[in-house]
């Protein structure tokens, strides 16, 4: 993508988004790291344990192991057709995420002195370091994550994964020193794809995750509240289906009268380990899969 350029006045929305950036790449890092080793500790092991069974087991896992490979190529087959099939249907929450969240009979709820606010920036990025998409005023965001296993699974072999941020920056200047409360509307449309199919050779396991966080900023960062809106993991499992309609949460700061910043993240976890198993969260396909933009109420 191209480089983004930021306003002269946004010195310390510029600071935090880098430093965002650098903590997303060290979160890679570590996840990346974790998965390696113990790729690395389980192949070990599944090589010890090889030595060690007769040669006509050993025998029947090459053989599993081609079949591991086929589980795979069906497992794509199999999920193309179903993603076709999700990325065409529509999203019946779509009408209700188009209103303001706040409209009660046509008319705002309880507005405050402060009032309701939509991201001033964004950032998607994924956790191999990717920007895909950075810049003000951030509209409908089209994303997608997935994971696919390989061989056996067993030891933890064969496993990969993966995780899309996507960071809504919001500001504002409070009035006076106070606890702020914050409301956060998050608009989902999209769909997940589950599957993997566990037997007695092999390990194999798919694990999608999505949760919401929010951390303020005012002269030093503020604690961080996070909440789960999806969670599906099983090492037997053939599941899809949609994913729509507004998530909240609740945030709280204690703020001077001085402007203020929010983050508000998305983040949008797969994983899948052993040949045929896959994971996928897919807000980007089809005209009715999208991130909607998300509204902050502040009282």
């Amino acid at each position: 993508m191209a480089e983004v350029t930021f306003k002269q006045t946004d010195d310390i929305l510029k600071e935090l988004v880098k430093a965002r950036r650098e903590e997303v790449v060290r979160l890679q890092k570590s996840q990346a790291d974790q998965l390696k080793e113990v790729a690395s500790r389980g192949q070990e092991r599944l090589a010890t344990l090889k030595k060690g069974l007769p040669k006509d087991v050993v025998g029947v896992l090459k053989t599993l192991d081609k079949m591991h490979d086929e589980a795979r190529a069906a497992t794509k087959s199999h999920v193309e057709i179903v993603k076709a099939k999700l990325a065409a249907s529509s999203s019946p929450a779509e009408n209700e995420t188009a209103v303001h969240p706040g409209l009660a009979g046509g008319h705002l709820v309880a507005p405050s002195s402060l009032g309701w606010f939509t991201p001033y920036y964004g950032t998607l990025h994924g956790s191999d370091g990717s920007v895909y998409w950075q810049g003000y005023n951030p509209g409908n965001i089209d994303l997608s994550d997935f994971a696919n296993g390989a061989g056996s699974g067993i030891f933890g072999t064969g496993a990969g994964s993966f995780t899309v941020y996507m960071d809504w920056w919001f500001t504002y200047v409070t009035t006076q020193d106070s606890d702020y409360a914050h409301t956060i509307w998050v608009p989902f449309h999209g769909f997940y794809i589950l599957y993997s199919d566990d037997g007695f050779w092999d390990s194999k396991e798919a694990h999608a995750r999505i949760d919401l966080s929010a951390v303020g900023y005012q002269y030093n960062y503020k604690a961080t509240g996070s909440t789960n809106v999806f969670d599906m993991d099983s090492q037997n499992i053939d599941v899809n289906d949609r994913f729509d309609g507004w998530r909240t949460m609740y945030y709280s700061d204690l703020l001077g009268a001085d402007r203020a910043y929010l983050r508000v993240t998305a983040s949008f976890y797969v994983y899948a380990r052993g040949g045929g198993s896959t994971a996928q969260l897919n807000f980007g396909d089809g005209d009715a899969n999208y991130m909607g933009v998300p509204w902050v109420y502040i009282d």
